[in-house]
């Protein structure tokens, strides 16, 4: 059977896309008088259509190993074969049983659609392109084809391609959801909001309770400026009630009577247990509660991993769990049923709208109490989830109506950063030794909007000595560079006062704050991540505020690093702000070497690198709960 992927390119926040299109084998098996090798084959058929992937596989083999005399037999076998590594992600296998079976078939459309999938799953996009216009040379009005032929140009950077791909989609059927999907997701990604909600929009006049339309929805207004938050919450509810009503009712998981010295059992559902900025915030807090044997028998943690990579942080962060549950193939039944099995009191969600989330288990309701926290910045719009993790700064009193969740506010900081190892020391801002003050800014390309720069434009113009250092992945593939100069240009900056610097290894990354005076925030959605690196290599970051969790996350990181003068609250101040840093004279120059040179040693031991103190306010704020929904 020939698969399609429908997978998305994006930032973060971009959900990836619904189920994948199925089309039919390569061929037609013949059962009017079945044999035992179609017996076995119609078998294998029936489980991978169910979903037992390993059920096909291993009858497929069998089938397989019976057809000595059926060709034909054979090749459906083995493709059904191929098809159900595939799922098991056994790509390297299902890429050479492929291969093997276009040497017997060597222009069968089929077959060669097939290795064109597995190609971009193996990453070498080049040799998919190739393989996919073989496809469509050979079967002009193939829809797979031209769907796999755009992921495949799109995943190589070829955004232009990818597009005229999807479109060519749209030509031979206008309805196709799942291209104007993919194509909504390229267009978010260039920060063409607009054009995106569009094809969203069209998507749920046909299917209004879309998801993952929904969801993406979302995401673009967090990055939309200025934000709407009316509009938002309206989305965010919207989704919540969507969702909400597509999960069966269930019963509802009673709460365990706590005994004196009963732990709470805490389960964390996430897909970014790994490399990844969660695990950058998550581990030190975990850490400490190990460390800390008062916390440690207060609480039992379960983690429920919804994403198949690991690498050295998932290992690390295996050790900190007392149960830890690999469940990316997993349903949401199979998972509900677990985590009740577990006894889990508190299930916490770490993903929200971003990618690999399992919102939909969250929506049965498998434990007694339920709370967002750490991965997202803010309302998943599920009623089923009861609180939501803040703190005083990035929702004030008062702003409680952009949340269905309640706001439990922890004491100071709703997450610390872990400490950067690799880190080298602090250096000397570079404006010491060089005329020219040196702005920076490593966010991603979609969080600097027009708004951004014509604030930029504005700093520069008053500023003729002064540069800006704009790194990014993305400039390494010209197409987009050139796009993000054309959008600079548009905005009124001078190109002559901009550097564009590709991205590197995260040790480098680190090093690379040597070369930077100052900051630059991206608003609606400024740094976190970004900005705790930054405060550790003794860099601050001027950060603009408003109103929201999100808008909020650069003001509640400085003030608790002490670090209250680099916040503006509007756009002039925000330009003000940094062009006074770009005149700044010998004495405010030395000032902020000072301010760098101990930066490291004050934000160490303020909230942002305190793990210490979040363990405990962590742990203090689950029994609150607990009492809170229970009376305890």
């Amino acid at each position: 059977m020939s698969c399609v992927t429908n997978r998305k390119k994006g930032n973060k926040p971009a959900k990836h896309a619904a189920s994948p299109v199925k089309t039919r084998p390569i061929f037609t098996t013949n059962l009017a008088h079945p044999v035992p090798a179609k017996v076995y084959l119609l078998k294998a058929e029936q489980a991978y259509d169910a979903g037992q992937w390993q059920q096909a596989y291993t009858l497929a083999q069998t089938c397989i190993a019976v057809a000595l005399h059926e060709p034909n037999v054979r090749y459906v076998a083995q493709n059904l074969l191929a098809s159900a590594l595939l799922e098991l992600r056994q790509y390297e296998q299902a890429y050479a049983i492929w291969r093997a079976l276009e040497q017997n078939l060597p222009n069968n459309v089929g077959v060669l659609l097939n290795i064109g999938l597995i190609l971009i799953k193996l990453r070498r996009y080049d040799e998919s392109i190739a393989y996919l216009q073989r496809v469509i040379a050979a079967a002009p009005n193939n829809i797979t084809a031209y769907i796999n032929l755009g992921l495949a140009f799109s995943d190589n950077g070829n955004i232009q391609q990818a597009k005229a791909s999807f479109l060519q989609v749209l030509k031979l059927d206008p309805s196709y959801t799942v291209v104007k999907f993919n194509l909504g997701i390229i267009l978010q990604s260039e920060g063409l909001f607009d054009e995106a909600k569009q094809l969203y929009e069209e998507i749920l006049e046909r299917e209004p309770t879309h998801l993952v339309a929904l969801s993406n929805m979302i995401n673009i207004n967090h990055l939309t400026y200025p934000s709407d938050l009316d509009q938002q919450i309206a989305i965010i509810r919207r989704f919540g009630v969507a969702l909400e009503n597509s999960i069966a009712s269930a019963e509802p998981t009673n709460p365990q009577e706590l005994q004196p010295n009963t732990p709470l059992r805490i389960g964390f559902v996430s897909g970014d247990l790994r490399h990844h900025v969660v695990s950058y915030f998550l581990e030190s807090v975990l850490t400490q509660l190990n460390l800390d044997s008062t916390l440690r028998t207060k609480v039992q943690l379960c983690a429920y991993y919804t994403h198949h990579q690991q690498d050295e942080y998932t290992q690390r962060l295996k050790t900190l769990f007392d149960v830890w549950r690999q469940v990316d193939d997993w349903n949401d039944t199979r998972l509900c049923e677990q985590i009740r099995n577990d006894h889990i009191d508190i299930l916490i969600d770490l993903s929200g709208h971003t990618i690999h989330n399992r919102l939909s288990v969250f929506a049965a309701k498998p434990a007694p109490v339920q709370v967002s926290w750490l991965g997202y910045w803010g309302s998943t719009g599920l009623s089923k989830i009861d609180y939501v993790l803040a703190d005083p700064i990035c929702v004030p009193s008062g702003e409680e109506q952009w949340f269905v969740e309640k706001v439990w506010r922890l004491p100071t900081l709703r997450y610390c950063f872990s400490v950067p190892n690799d880190a080298p020391q602090v250096s000397p801002p570079p404006c010491i030794t060089n005329p020219k003050i040196i702005f920076g800014c490593y966010q991603s390309l979609i969080k600097i909007n027009h708004g951004v720069l014509l604030c930029w434009a504005q700093i520069l113009r008053a500023s003729p000595n002064a540069r800006i250092r704009i790194q990014s992945n993305l400039f390494e593939h010209s197409e987009l560079k050139d796009k993000f100069i054309a959008r600079m240009n548009h905005a009124g900056l001078n190109i002559q006062q901009v550097d564009l610097v590709c991205g590197m290894d995260r040790q480098a990354y680190l090093a690379s704050y040597a070369e930077v005076d100052i900051l630059l925030d991206t608003f609606p959605y400024p740094g976190g991540t970004t900005t705790a690196e930054a405060l550790w290599m003794g860099t601050p970051t001027l950060t603009l505020t408003s109103t929201g969790m999100l808008c909020r996350q650069g003001e509640a990181l400085l003030v608790n690093a002490g670090l209250p003068d680099w916040i503006a609250y509007n756009e002039e101040e925000y330009v003000q702000k940094a062009i006074a840093w770009a005149h700044a004279d010998t004495e405010q120059r030395q000032k902020l070497a000072d301010l760098r040179a101990g930066m490291r040693e004050l934000v160490r031991q303020s909230p942002v690198f305190n793990a210490q103190k979040l363990a405990v306010g962590f742990v203090d704020a689950m029994y609150a709960i607990w009492d809170e929904k229970f009376g305890g």
